[in-house]
């Protein structure tokens, strides 16, 4: 079920990319190997970075992981459905807070300058 999910989200950044190279920085996951997901990524023109096994440090998403549970721990959740919900919206908020890609890229400035006058979140 896992490669169908991640076939899916091939098929999606493709469709919101029409046009040109992807590089997709993923780790080791099995799914991410198989065959399927390979073979779709390579029709859709999605070339896999794969970051090297055992490297925390390297993979994006650690941080907003750690991030997630610190925010979910204290919480007591009535039941599965406002889980899901407190779920939703603290990931997306601290998935924009941790990303300053975009608006980086939007706003011209290039990551030295970034670096020295960091936003404030």
């Amino acid at each position: 079920m896992v490669k169908e999910t991640i076939v899916e989200a091939l098929e999606e950044i493709r469709e919101q990319n029409p046009v040109g190279r992807i590089l997709l920085v993923a780790d080791n996951y099995g799914s991410h190997h198989a065959h399927l997901t390979q073979d779709r990524a390579d029709e859709l023109g999605i070339e896999f970075v794969f970051i090297p096994p055992y490297s925390p440090t390297l993979n994006a998403i650690e941080p907003l992981w750690k991030d997630l549970k610190r925010e979910i721990s204290p919480e007591i959740f009535a039941d599965k459905e406002h889980f899901r919900e407190f779920l939703t919206e603290t990931f997306l908020q601290l998935s924009r807070r941790i990303s300053f890609a975009i608006a980086l890229a939007e706003s011209g400035e290039t990551v030295a300058e970034e670096l020295q006058h960091p936003a404030v979140c």
